[in-house]
């Protein structure tokens, strides 16, 4: 997900990082559906069972406006 605030662009991997699974978006950040772990808007786990945050991707912006994300 790429997110823009008073900071600027950055991007978080949306793959729980306990086993997996594609997180959601929820009011308080991120929830994993399958085991419940939770994180929050920056990716740092609010709730087990994962123990690793989400991991942040490098984001640049080319001169004619196009984003890139970096997942490796």
């Amino acid at each position: 997900i790429i997110i823009h605030d008073k900071n600027g662009l950055r991007a978080l991997s949306l793959t729980c990082t306990h086993l997996g699974c594609t997180v959601e978006q929820r009011n308080f950040g991120f929830e994993c559906p399958c085991h419940s772990s939770r994180y929050d808007m920056n990716g740092a786990v609010l709730k087990a069972p994962a123990t690793a945050d989400l991991r942040q991707l490098r984001v640049t912006e080319s001169e004619d406006g196009n984003l890139h994300v970096f997942t490796t």
